[in-house]
């Protein structure tokens, strides 16, 4: 059993416990999808740009980001499996466009002040401690989470997704103080990439309900439970097999 849980199999148990069981319980790993590996890459190249920005306030040539950018990609490439309809060479071609973009317009506007910051919380009505890191906290104490997609995100996704309510979760109890606004900063892979940046905020009831929810899929996990939901996902999903023999 785990001593630990992350809003990334939070939101991995609320998509299908099964699935949950399969990689968490019983460690079953699948490679990575082309789109994660993409996102991985894009995130590595991001990080390396904003931690030695702390120090030296200046952004890294494009070319140096891109390297970046490129050693991710390498190193997990031959562990991916891209679906029919992806080409591997079309795929890091998005990736070198968004981070050219991303680069180019967001990151001079961004000084950062804490990267890929580190959080574990406990709380009373949740068996396991709750692990992550914050991607990005600027200058301003705006929290930021960076995004890969291929169609673009909606104010409503950004208001509810459970990823920034637990960042803002962190940041109150690390600091003791509540961050000035969170922010998505999605790199959408369009023809022409486009970069969008949603801002949000959470609220108490926000964080409260985020507890209650963290409090019952903890005590679900303990107690074994695991299904099937079906969704929209199930099609790609790596484990599909080992679901119909379930």
């Amino acid at each position: 059993m785990r001593d630990f849980i992350s809003v990334t199999q939070l939101k991995m148990y609320l998509r299908c416990s099964l699935q949950y069981k399969f990689r968490y319980i019983d460690g079953l790993k699948i490679p990575p999808t082309g789109s994660l590996l993409l996102g991985k890459s894009v995130h590595s190249a991001l990080e390396g740009n904003y931690k030695q920005k702390i120090d030296t306030k200046q952004d890294l040539p494009t070319a140096q980001i891109l390297d970046l950018f490129s050693d991710r990609w390498e190193k997990e490439l031959k562990e991916t499996v891209f679906e029919e309809d992806e080409k591997p060479g079309q795929v890091k071609d998005d990736g070198v466009k968004l981070v050219t973009v991303y680069h180019g317009q967001i990151s001079p506007t961004i000084t950062p002040k804490y990267v890929e910051k580190d959080f574990e919380l406990s709380f009373s009505n949740v068996s396991y401690m709750l692990k992550g890191y914050i991607d990005l906290v600027d200058n301003k104490n705006v929290i930021i989470d960076h995004k890969t997609a291929k169609r673009s995100m909606s104010e409503q996704d950004a208001s509810s997704d459970l990823q920034l309510t637990c960042y803002a979760l962190a940041y109150r109890n690390i600091f003791g103080a509540e961050e000035k606004e969170l922010r998505f900063d999605v790199m959408v892979r369009n023809k022409t990439p486009k970069i969008q940046q949603i801002p949000t905020n959470r609220s108490q009831s926000d964080i409260d309900r985020f507890l209650r929810l963290l409090g019952y899929v903890s005590m679900a996990i303990e107690k074994g439970i695991f299904y099937p939901m079906a969704n929209w996902m199930c099609p790609s999903c790596g484990y599909r097999d080992l679901c119909k023999k379930w």
